[in-house]
């Protein structure tokens, strides 16, 4: 006999019944959607049923093999419309004709009669709907509030230490070095770099030669290139302007705002989207545990191990 042990490994969940399900990667996208993941031969799969029920054809449809058809109303629901595009439309009415094709030539040769391709038929419906109540009990609240991210931040310890050097700088490429030159002299008398952009933004000569601009961001070794700029940003201190650097590329003018080492703990805002993406996962494995025990509460399970385990029979 089998084990039909359900288990857990990391954010991989395994359950009777369902493959896998994986907390952390869950697909966001409608279940129309979704079922292209699965693969199109399921959703032929289910047009059988739909087919059954299904009321006159409409007049108006997108696309037809023999008595399918394939509704601008379909359509409309399996694409995001700020996503939607004619080439997009296209391609999907033709993946659609595709799959129905396929379809209506594997039942003529009886496939649908198959166990086999009833069991996965079964097994991908199973699957659909379990993540429409993933979806429904895992995504609820995906709002992180500062303060969880600021507490994890400063009681992560080891986990957030860097793999490596990090820089936080701004940088502006010019095609000219007296433009460079010309923002270098504003910074050093002062004026704050976002001011300067502005200003080399507004004046027409500056606007000409500026090629490119970075505001803090953070950059590490295989990031910020040309390697000149990496070298010469490890060596600026913070808030210190560089001086105009020449690269195949144009004059570079960069101004530090930290360096972080490997093996320190970076700012927070370089891990800010990995703080937020760990809260919500363990936020998310929770809910998953608890929702189990719930159920597990109202039903009554029995799970019989492989005769070749000495563990006697559980019961719950």
């Amino acid at each position: 006999m089998n084990r039909s042990v359900s288990r857990k490994s990391g954010s991989m969940v395994f359950a009777p019944g369902i493959r896998w399900l994986n907390i952390r990667r869950l697909s966001r996208t409608p279940l129309l959607r979704q079922s292209r993941q699965i693969g199109w031969w399921a959703v032929a799969a289910f047009s059988l049923v739909q087919a059954c029920s299904r009321e006159a054809p409409p007049k108006q449809f997108a696309a037809r093999v023999d008595q399918a058809l394939l509704t601008e109303d379909e359509i409309a629901t399996a694409h995001d419309s700020l996503a939607y595009t004619p080439q997009r439309r296209r391609e999907y009415i033709n993946d659609w004709v595709n799959a129905e094709l396929l379809y209506q030539e594997a039942m003529r040769r009886g496939l649908g009669d198959d166990k086999r391709v009833r069991q996965q038929v079964e097994d991908a419906a199973k699957k659909l709907i379990v993540g429409a109540l993933l979806e429904r009990e895992l995504y609820a609240d995906e709002n992180v509030s500062d303060d969880e991210i600021v507490a994890l931040h400063n009681g992560g310890g080891d986990a957030f230490r860097l793999r490596e050097d990090v820089v936080n700088v701004s940088y502006a490429l010019f095609s000219d070095r007296d433009a460079a030159n010309t923002c270098r002299t504003r910074l050093v008398s002062g004026t704050l770099w976002s001011l300067v952009m502005a200003e080399a933004s507004r004046d027409s000569l500056l606007k000409s030669h500026l090629v490119r601009v970075a505001t803090r961001q953070f950059f590490t070794q295989s990031n910020l290139y040309p390697a000149e700029l990496w070298k010469l940003a490890r060596t600026l201190g913070k808030d210190e302007v560089s001086f105009v650097l020449k690269t195949d590329a144009g004059y570079y003018l960069l101004v530090s705002h930290g360096v972080k080492k490997q093996g320190e703990i970076p700012e927070l805002d370089y891990i800010r989207s990995e703080i937020r993406d760990r809260i919500l996962i363990e936020r998310r494995r929770t809910r998953y545990d608890r929702l189990l025990a719930d159920l597990r509460a109202k039903h009554s399970v029995e799970v019989r191990l492989a005769e070749s385990d000495t563990t006697s029979r559980v019961q719950e």
